[in-house]
């Protein structure tokens, strides 16, 4: 029974925008007992887990890189991730910070290109191409994780319901990869785009991916 309604909470979690992991956490935590057989399952799923966020914040150290690049060719501002958020932290709020500021240079370039932003220089185009080599690098990390994302999703329903509470990063990268897949390939289709009509050269790897 107790694992029953771990795992319905589970599914909550993923479903549900406005429960936090903490939330989350503390929900767990006031589940006891079930400590049987659970454990190899969770050992590997905690492997699985492990590798899914390595791959995803990589992907997500890419995009930052291309984000770095495509504003420094606008001439605006990119935002940084906390140093603390690393491709080597499996913190479900350090993969949230690096979302998040994503989305906020995303919006940024957005807004500079509303506003009339233009590559002033062959370096300037020269510093877009880059930028969109890395975005596309890290949309191609994005989109190959989905597999594993789904994998990952179908076994939270064979660990015990004290190990579910481990299992909050990759349960918050299962719920946010289909969103970041659309939104970064949404990003990447404006950006090529506007290098079309800014005469930049536009790398085989972007255009591959739409």
């Amino acid at each position: 029974m107790k694992k029953t309604f771990a795992v319905a909470l589970t599914a909550m979690a993923l479903a549900s925008p406005t429960l936090s992991f903490a939330q989350f956490g503390n929900m767990l935590g006031n589940l006891t007992g079930n400590k049987s057989s659970g454990g190899n399952a969770g050992a590997d799923m905690g492997a699985q887990q492990d590798q899914l966020v390595r791959t995803y914040m990589a992907a997500g150290k890419d995009i930052q890189t291309a984000n770095g690049h495509m504003a420094a060719a606008l001439g605006i501002n990119a935002q940084a991730v906390d140093a603390a958020a690393t491709s080597d932290s499996l913190s479900a709020k350090d993969i949230e910070a690096q979302d998040k500021a994503i989305s906020a240079n995303a919006a940024a370039q957005s807004e500079a290109l509303k506003s009339g932003a233009t590559l002033k220089d062959a370096e300037a185009k020269t510093r877009y191409a880059q930028g969109l080599l890395s975005l596309a690098t890290g949309v191609k990390k994005y989109m190959d994780l989905g597999k594993d994302a789904q994998g990952f999703s179908s076994g939270l329903s064979s660990v015990s319901p004290m190990q579910l509470g481990k299992l909050e990063s990759g349960a918050y990268i299962v719920k946010n990869l289909p969103g970041s897949v659309s939104n970064l390939t949404s990003v990447l289709r404006r950006a090529i785009d506007f290098a079309k009509n800014n005469g930049v050269d536009i790398p085989r790897e972007a255009t591959s991916l739409l």
